[in-house]
């Protein structure tokens, strides 16, 4: 974990070179984010990490959640979801380095913890909803 501005390139210092494989992950930031900054930061990802295999998990919302969903404790703290995205496709085009592995729901975490998840995972509107992780490699 790194206390920084994921828009500012100067947290890539603090992990110096790397020559083999890294795993970024970004979870619970993009919805709170413009588009530019998911960009941005996918961006600066890419430049400083090119002597690697670079794997990302980018955790997004659906735009419709985004602009419908009120979340208590998000609302007291005074922070407004922002952005979101329809598929992790349209992530990887934010970036020309990056492409699309896969697409994976909360849904299928949520089976693991509460059976009841996968019945309400098979409704595609909700599976649809849910939180999705963007798997992206350089």
């Amino acid at each position: 974990m790194i206390a920084a501005s994921a828009m500012d390139e100067a947290w890539t210092a603090s992990i110096g070179a790397v020559t083999g494989d890294l795993l970024v992950i970004v979870e619970g930031l993009t919805m709170y984010l413009t588009e530019q900054d998911v960009k941005q930061m996918l961006s600066i990802i890419a430049s400083h990490f090119k002597t690697c295999s670079v794997t990302v998990f980018l955790e997004y919302m659906s735009p419709l959640v985004v602009k419908r969903v009120k979340e208590k404790s998000i609302d007291q703290s005074g922070a407004k979801f922002t952005w979101g995205a329809k598929n992790g496709a349209e992530i990887s085009r934010l970036s020309p380095s990056f492409h699309l592995i896969e697409d994976r729901s909360l849904v299928e975490g949520m089976e693991v913890m509460y059976p009841i998840y996968k019945v309400i995972g098979k409704i595609k509107p909700i599976r649809n909803l849910s939180n999705k992780i963007a798997v992206l490699c350089l």
